[in-house]
């Protein structure tokens, strides 16, 4: 397909040859396609219309609120272009005038201005005329017409004060010799300087005008350069400052380092992170954790080693105390957003983090040691919660304690703790009796503080419950937190009688809550057949080789009183428990025909 470009004959605008309306200028070009293209606005052109605005300077269209036309750079708002113009007239910088004397043409030429100025006689007297004869002023002395200048060099003569250049007769010079006098160059110091003599002689050449000392150090006194000596070039004076702020640098580079020396104490020393990196650190440190600054690598300061004891009576020392006195670690805590929640089982079992608990006699606290998905970096875990615990070992404060989150449950908060899963007898579930928290566990519901955005929940197995209910009893003095669920807070056990022995069969209830608890191991009593409903023990079924001598091939075996498939229904019982407190059946035993 070919695609030609034409012009607009209104505004010249190139287009293509089927557009119906110019989009610069609005001429139209095809009157039949015209309705097409106006019913295809789009339901924002209104919106966008609204929100342009013209430049008043090239009347380009801009969008409302721009500070500058895109097109010309005119101000679009006056407040604007104020702020600038009165920040641009703050900038700027006032040249204070400063009055310079007007040198005639006849002193100064333009080939005089390209060369170096050299101070002459008539020069240096004009500047100084202290030894011309002057009768209206009151001088230290008077020097008549006939007055001669002699030349000496033993004598000296110090200058005080800013003065860089004085003038020293000598009267023990002759009137036959001719007339000299001396020029001395001093610095602001009042040290002694040589006396040079100059003739003062009109055929002599021209004195040339002394130069500033180069930079000296204090120990050294300041040299006295002599007029006849030519000045030092540029190059000399820029090497000399080069080399003395060389020193300088040098001599304030040894001031630091000597500085970081003796700010460096005996309580630091050097570890290492995780990463290899070099850490100093000090000793009130120890047994703290911290952030790389390199590799923002965690790592924990190591205690100081504890001196083996001598053979040697020694002062006991003191037992420390903590004022946690017991705790649960790996705790999870879900922090559920309602609006994200979905009604399903387990969907809340992974979306939580690990927390330890601290039991006190005054409060709950629950410490997040790192910021992180449960289950993931366990190795770090393990130094971060000693050095916590021996925090509170050394009478340090829950404000003092370095963790990435913590919050504290005081006693009248612990009584707003109320279960969520399994939800209490005769109360109904905020989660439909959806075990969201996962199968078989238990949650309960943190009271809100005034830091808390969203609904806290900790869950626990079988075991880590137990031990929360009995850190909140003995620690926190909350009692009989939990007993009004199906939550067994002890074992029980129902006692079945073997169909073929006649032995007793003890059978663990409420299995479900401790099939999965790491915290419990399981042994298997006896068997149920899945027909009938009778029970044999394990040492009936060992005896009579019922499914086998492992009692894999249980299922399949047939039921000595129903001859069906037995079923693999197994009973267990705490390995190693003592049963106390058995409970009796409520249902009748089957008995074997």
């Amino acid at each position: 397909m070919k695609m030609q470009i034409v012009s607009c004959p209104h505004c010249g605008t190139y287009l293509l040859h089927d557009t119906a309306e110019c989009h610069a200028c609005g001429h139209v070009l095809n009157e039949r396609a015209q309705p097409q293209v106006k019913s295809r606005l789009l339901p924002t052109d209104g919106a966008v219309s609204d929100d342009m605005g013209e430049c008043p300077n090239c009347h380009e269209h801009c969008r409302t609120g721009l500070v500058r036309c895109w097109s010309c750079g005119t101000f679009l708002r006056s407040d604007i272009e104020e702020a600038y113009r009165k920040k641009q007239a703050m900038s700027r910088r006032e040249v204070e005038h400063i009055d310079l004397p007007i040198l005639e043409a006849s002193i100064v030429t333009e080939e005089d201005s390209f060369q170096k100025r050299e101070s002459t006689i008539d020069s240096l007297m004009a500047e100084y005329p202290y030894s011309t004869e002057n009768t209206t002023d009151d001088d230290d002395f008077d020097l008549s017409s006939g007055a001669a200048f002699g030349e000496s060099v033993e004598e000296e003569f110090e200058v005080s004060g800013d003065l860089g250049f004085a003038l020293q007769s000598d009267e023990n010079q002759t009137q036959d010799e001719p007339e000299t006098f001396r020029l001395l160059v001093t610095e602001d110091e009042p040290a002694p300087a040589k006396v040079t003599s100059i003739p003062l002689s009109v055929d002599e050449p021209a004195v040339k005008a002394a130069s500033l000392p180069p930079v000296q150090s204090d120990d050294s006194p300041p040299p006295v350069r002599s007029v006849d000596e030519p000045p030092p070039s540029k190059d000399e004076v820029e090497a000399a400052a080069a080399e003395d702020l060389l020193k300088i640098a040098a001599d304030e580079q040894k001031d630091i380092q000597q500085v970081r020396k003796t700010i460096r104490s005996k309580d630091t020393f050097i570890v290492f992170c995780p990463q290899g990196c070099r850490i100093r650190v000090k000793e009130r440190h120890r047994g703290k954790s911290g952030k790389c600054p390199r590799c923002q690598c965690d790592f924990v300061v190591p205690k100081k080693p504890v001196p083996k004891k001598s053979d040697t009576a020694a002062a006991p020392e003191p037992v420390a105390t903590s004022k946690y006195k017991k705790w649960l670690s790996d705790i999870r805590l879900h922090t559920v957003d309602p609006t994200k929640l979905r009604i399903k089982a387990d969907s809340l079992f992974n979306e939580c983090q690990p927390v330890d608990l601290g039991f006190s006699e005054s409060d709950l606290l629950i410490a997040t040691l790192l910021v992180g998905k449960f289950g993931a970096n366990p190795k770090k875990f393990p130094p971060l919660r000693t050095a916590m615990i021996e925090h509170f070992f050394k009478q340090g404060t829950v404000e003092q304690l370095t963790v990435a989150a913590k919050k504290v449950l005081t006693k009248e908060l612990l009584a707003q703790l109320s279960m969520a899963q399994p939800a209490p007898i005769g109360t109904e579930s905020l989660f439909a009796d959806i075990p969201v928290f996962g199968t078989n566990r238990i949650a309960v519901k943190l009271p809100k503080t005034p830091d808390s955005t969203q609904p806290q929940y900790l869950s626990f197995c079988l075991s880590e419950f137990r031990a929360f209910v009995e850190g909140l009893q003995t620690a926190c003095g909350v009692e009989g937190f939990g007993a009004n669920t199906e939550v067994p807070l002890s074992d029980e056990y129902l006692t079945r009688k073997c169909a073929l022995s006649s032995a007793p069969v003890k059978e663990l209830t409420k299995l479900n809550y401790y099939v999965k608890d790491p915290g419990f191991k399981l042994e298997v009593t006896g068997w149920k057949c899945a027909g009938c409903g009778i029970y044999i023990s394990e040492a009936a079924r060992v005896e009579a080789k019922l499914g086998g001598a492992n009692g894999k091939g249980i299922a399949k075996a047939k039921c000595p009183k129903c001859t069906k498939k037995f079923g693999d229904l197994p009973l267990y019982q705490l390995a190693g428990s003592d049963v106390e407190k058995p409970v009796e059946a409520s249902e009748p035993e089957p008995v074997l025909a």
